[in-house]
């Protein structure tokens, strides 16, 4: 079994720049793996092709990443911070669990435009979950939003319905994720269809205790 140690090394960032001009390779390194990404998927990209595209050395490429992992890991950190920012303020100041119903309802319209709009998502999405390394990530990414979520509306639940509110939040997440996945492949009529339909789902079951 490879250590934690090795886990570390293998999707660390080697080096935090701190000068401009690191700090500008490093974009360019981001930004030229986000074009090979969606032009011919993660699997299919190598770190020479990164390389290549960012206009640096493969040597330079290795100062940053030891791997292609370590480049998707930090892509990964990266939307992940910007998907927070929405998902954090789903349930902030709700007044009762039919608000929160119809609030998590609505979020779903608007996660599945920011996957729309944003391809490279999906496209780490399907790497993450085929590394085990990296699918840690996700299901840290998943506690992280059950914990905001469970802070925000605690208040609402009763005691003894605790531990069936936080399967239900988990059951939520996970299967909403798998809604998105799907219908943002889909024409703009078939992911209406499915969408409205999970919206009906999460509205009348979400907190069905």
């Amino acid at each position: 079994m490879m250590s934690d140690y090795a886990v570390e090394g293998r999707l660390q960032l080697r080096k935090k720049p701190q000068q401009e001009r690191s700090i500008q390779r490093l974009e360019a390194i981001l930004e030229a793996a986000i074009e090979l990404f969606l032009e011919k998927g993660v699997a299919e990209t190598t770190m020479s092709e990164i390389a290549v595209r960012a206009g640096i050395s493969i040597g330079s490429l290795y100062q940053f990443f030891p791997q292609k992992a370590a480049v998707i890991k930090a892509l990964h950190e990266r939307f992940s911070a910007e998907l927070e920012g929405f998902i954090r303020q789903i349930f902030a100041n709700v007044q009762t669990l039919d608000e929160a119903a119809e609030r998590a309802a609505d979020s779903l319209i608007e996660l599945n435009a920011m996957f729309r709009e944003q391809r490279i998502y999906m496209s780490l999405w399907q790497a993450i979950v085929v590394d085990k390394d990296l699918s840690q990530l996700s299901h840290e990414f998943h506690e992280q939003i059950i914990a905001s979520f469970y802070r925000d509306l605690a208040h609402l639940v009763p005691q003894s319905e605790f531990e069936r509110f936080r399967v239900n939040i988990k059951l939520m997440i996970l299967a909403t994720g798998e809604v998105i996945r799907f219908t943002t492949q889909q024409p703009d009529e078939v992911a209406r269809v499915h969408l409205d339909q999970w919206r009906r789902i999460i509205r009348s079951s979400i907190f069905a205790f």
